[in-house]
């Protein structure tokens, strides 16, 4: 463990535009940076929210996940209770529940999110007052905010009905998530983006769920990197520094303009790593 040095100023890190979306730009974060710890007073909490199928960030429905918390000097890591095994409503509720928790008075709050607690944290940004609460931004691996392109397969439904994933796995797909809220509405809050381009043979290969475009095997770059259409991202040219036009507002990269070569599973603890903890 080492302690979270100090962000710059108001964490304004601002990102310049690409002339073209194959030039590479220095993204908004760099390894090391992250949070001031409170000095007044008042706490600072990591909130963790895992992904489909979770019951919270360290347990699944099949029990252990492997992951665990971040350990950070100054800052309680928390392990947030949220569902995401029946609907999205259930588990934006009780998102927004854990907000009102930990976040107001002389508390403040950083959420380290992973694959679809991107979706969950984005959604209850925008159908809240979010100024209620005292955030100062949200770290998102391996986001599944855009959809997943294998939830809107047709192969989803049998297998969620044969019990190898939860009701929810395929109602979170592309055609659901970005026609589900405003996701430019993040209350202010600033979303960082870390993706993944290490694919599943069996997703990334035959079939191609993700039309060729760079993915982890379980989301593809338009959905981890926060772009606001399903645009085919080709390997070698990812965008996750690319303009911000074509991203979500208040979104934009975190590490890497090009993506960690790492899978959807191992993206789960990538984050945590990249940050120090």
């Amino acid at each position: 463990m080492r302690p979270l040095p100090l962000v710059v100023a108001s964490l304004a890190l601002t990102l310049a535009a690409c002339a073209d979306p194959v030039d590479e730009q220095s993204s908004a974060l760099e390894p090391g940076d992250a949070v001031a710890v409170k000095s007044d007073g008042g706490q600072t909490f990591m909130l963790h929210v895992g992904g489909i199928c979770s019951q919270s960030f360290t347990i699944g429905t099949k029990g252990e996940n492997g992951a665990r918390l971040g350990q950070w000097s100054g800052v309680e890591s928390v392990d947030l209770e949220i569902d995401q095994r029946q609907s999205m409503s259930i588990a934006v509720s009780q998102m927004i529940g854990h907000l009102d928790t930990y976040c107001t008075g002389s508390d403040e709050c950083l959420l380290y999110v992973y694959s679809n607690g991107g979706a969950v944290i984005s959604q209850a940004l925008a159908l809240t007052e979010a100024d209620r609460w005292n955030i100062l931004w949200v770290f998102s691996t391996a986001s599944n905010e855009g959809g997943s392109e294998i939830s809107d397969n047709f192969l989803a439904a049998p297998v969620t009905r044969l019990g190898f994933a939860c009701d929810l796995a395929d109602e979170i797909g592309p055609s659901d998530h970005r026609a589900g809220w405003n996701h430019n509405d993040t209350g202010g809050t600033l979303f960082y983006m870390l993706a993944g381009r290490d694919e599943w043979w069996y997703t990334g290969g035959f079939p191609d769920f993700f039309g060729g475009s760079a993915n982890d095997g379980a989301v593809a770059f338009h959905s981890s990197a926060g772009l606001n259409d399903t645009f085919h991202v080709s390997d070698d040219a990812p965008w996750a520094c690319y303009e911000q036009s074509y991203h979500y507002a208040g979104h934009q990269a975190a590490f890497t303009c090009e993506g960690l070569d790492v899978d959807h599973n191992g993206m789960t603890m990538a984050g945590i790593h990249e940050l120090g903890g």
